[in-house]
């Protein structure tokens, strides 16, 4: 494994933007070390405590070395594991390829034509995109509001895009499904903070409201949202009795508005229908979390936006898992 800083400790001792400069030039620093995305999981995991990927325990020693990757040992459960299990990168052939398929991903270009610019195959293709978006889903825990913040419910199509049906009867279920939208419950405040959660079928139900928001609020917020029942009113015990005050339209600069929040939704489902022509249900919630990236983290500038996508995408210690979980997931199981 590559080492890509010179200073280990001065490198995991910078600032915020000190580290945000980092990444901006990360692409070029790969490379220019003739590196790959699996070196910088390396350096990566350099700055967090190991952590076992079957019982998720700390209790770890190191214990070799294997492929020049370092290999540790669960003292609870005895897993043997390297720095790269269960993330992204993990069990990955052609690993020198992804950083440019990174690229090519943010580019906009279609499964098809990163495969053929890239040199993998279509279903390679699918599988990078998911285990990146897998792990881009963890970027939500680190979403809180403050101040005004607004609520939209939007409903969208049940899709399921790219599935073949073994029988009849599961094709049958399909198109009965197809007659019921799918809830997304939009969130966003007046600080830049942004959250969509897939919340189930039809519309946002309060008790799906009351779990989504109980993290994500405090008794400071003021919270505006659409005329309907669901939004009326949530308790928690954090909050109690919290208020969802409805939508006063006076004139498009008067601060009783969900304008915020209603551009964005427009927007993102524009961007599905558009870039994608759409996405199954599946994995919407994933394509959410790449939007929410997109306009929170990412600046918008090619190379730069590389290496903070690589940067997310390394942060997640089980993308791999959870990629394997999503994609064995029965559609039926969406509540």
């Amino acid at each position: 494994m590559k080492q890509l800083v010179d200073n280990l400790e001065e490198h995991l001792s910078m600032g915020k933007q000190e580290h945000l400069a980092f990444l901006d030039g990360l692409y070029y620093l790969i490379k220019e070390k003739n590196a790959d995305v699996v070196d910088y999981q390396g350096l990566k995991a350099q700055s967090v405590s190991p952590q076992c990927p079957k019982c998720e325990g700390i209790n770890i020693i190191k214990n070799g070395t294997q492929q020049e990757q370092q290999l540790y040992k669960c003292k609870d459960c005895g897993r043997n594991f390297r720095v790269t299990t269960g993330t992204f990168v993990y069990n990955m052939h052609k690993k020198e390829l992804m950083l440019d398929y990174i690229l090519c991903m943010l580019e906009g270009k279609s499964l098809r034509k990163c495969a053929k610019e890239i040199g993998i195959n279509l279903t390679t293709s699918f599988e990078w995109r998911h285990r990146i978006l897998t792990a881009l889903r963890s970027f939500d825990d680190n979403v809180n509001f403050f101040g005004i913040m607004e609520l939209e419910e939007l409903l969208m199509k049940y899709s399921e895009k790219g599935r073949r049906y073994k029988t009849k009867e599961e094709y049958l279920i399909a198109q009965e499904k197809k007659q019921h939208k799918v809830a997304v419950l939009a969130m966003k405040d007046r600080s830049g903070n942004m959250l969509f959660n897939l919340t189930g079928f039809d519309r946002v139900k309060k008790v799906k409201l009351e779990e989504i928001l109980r993290n994500k609020v405090s008794t400071s917020n003021t919270i505006y949202g659409e005329d309907k029942k669901e939004f009326k009113r949530f308790r928690s015990k954090k909050l109690k009795n919290k208020e969802v005050k409805r939508e006063v339209i006076k004139d498009q600069n008067d601060t009783y508005n969900i304008n915020t929040v209603n551009k964005h939704t427009r927007r993102f489902s524009q961007w599905i229908d558009r870039r994608f022509r759409g996405v199954a249900t599946k994995y919407l919630q994933s394509y959410i979390m790449w939007y929410i990236v997109k306009h929170k983290y990412l600046v918008n500038r090619l190379i730069e936006d590389v290496g903070r996508m690589l940067n997310l995408a390394a942060s997640d210690r089980r993308a791999y898992y959870e990629y394997i979980e999503l994609r064995a997931k029965p559609i039926e199981t969406l509540t």
